[in-house]
């Protein structure tokens, strides 16, 4: 079981009730980062999470979504860490966290591992045994990447089987899980017949980006996707303008994915009062045939997946 705690829901502007963006991630006892405004910090203390993190994944270097780097940094060496943190984003990463340390002229002790990405095609850019990273560029004002986190399939054992043929719990069933065919009290068990697959949950996570077709194709078959609705549908100029997604492009990216639980982020403050995204959302679920749970998430929002 892994968890998503949206730590920040809100755009360029941090509001009374919405900080500047970032996802933390417990997943297969790995603590993710995903971007990290101004405050997550405060938001992890909060939300009572561990504050040592493993990966920061940046989608882009505007301060909304990076401010809070050297924060994290100068913590995480305080605490003397000793296995190194992982920052990963798009071209120009490696350079942004040497400012960062040139900066803030701390004394820093930290392991710290930088990988600058142009993902023109998705790519795995993280392994982490359970679980998987992959990336792709996503169009914006300025280099960004969309992050996809895809838990690894599984092979499971039929239990009502064991149960019905007295079966019990052996050294042999771990073959069985291993796709093998065994001997059981004289009885051959088919691997196929014992066994069932057993699909991995999938996390993406789309944030400052235009509309383009391919998004639906990444954000396939996400059982939770976390996607920027920055302006109202009424605003469709201003935000291929600006780069940004609507509701109305949000939803239908969600439709064409086909993902089951859909989170709408990055909000303008002019929508600190939801109920104008709400109403949209109402009325676009109904005409585009959208049966996904879509809602806007408060900040420090939880998500089991």
């Amino acid at each position: 079981m892994a968890e998503a705690v949206i730590l920040g829901t809100s755009s360029a502007f941090p509001t009374e009730t919405r900080n500047h963006p970032a996802v933390y991630i417990n997943a297969g006892g790995k603590h993710l980062l995903f971007d990290c405004g101004e405050g997550t910090q405060r938001q992890i203390r909060i939300a009572d999470l561990k504050p040592s993190i493993d990966y920061i994944f940046i989608t882009h270097w505007h301060g909304d979504h990076s401010l809070g780097v050297g924060g994290i940094l100068q913590s995480l060496n305080m605490m003397r860490r000793s296995e190194p943190v992982n920052i990963i984003g798009p071209s120009g990463t490696t350079a942004s966290i040497k400012h960062i340390l040139n900066t803030y002229k701390f004394y820093s002790r930290l392991p710290i591992k930088t990988r600058s990405l142009d993902l023109k095609k998705e790519m795995l850019i993280a392994d982490l045994g359970q679980y998987a990273i992959y990336g792709i560029n996503v169009k914006h004002s300025v280099k960004c990447i969309g992050y996809r986190l895809q838990e690894k399939d599984n092979i499971n054992i039929k239990t009502e089987l064991l149960n019905k043929y007295k079966i019990k719990p052996s050294p042999l069933l771990k073959s069985l899980k291993e796709g093998k065919d065994v001997r059981y009290m004289g009885k051959i068990l088919k691997a196929k017949k014992f066994t069932y697959l057993k699909k991995g949950t999938v996390l993406v996570y789309l944030t400052d980006l235009a509309y383009e077709k391919s998004l639906a194709k990444f954000a396939r078959n996400a059982d939770i996707l976390i996607i920027e609705s920055t302006f109202s549908s009424t605003l469709e100029e201003k935000a291929r303008d600006v780069n940004h997604l609507t509701v109305l492009d949000a939803l239908t990216i969600a439709k064409q994915a086909d993902a089951k639980k859909v989170y709408l982020v990055h909000t303008s403050q002019r929508y600190e009062d939801s109920k104008t995204i709400e109403n949209e959302i109402m009325k676009l679920k109904k005409k585009l045939k959208i049966n996904a749970e879509v809602s806007i998430p408060n900040d420090l929002c939880r998500i089991e997946f």
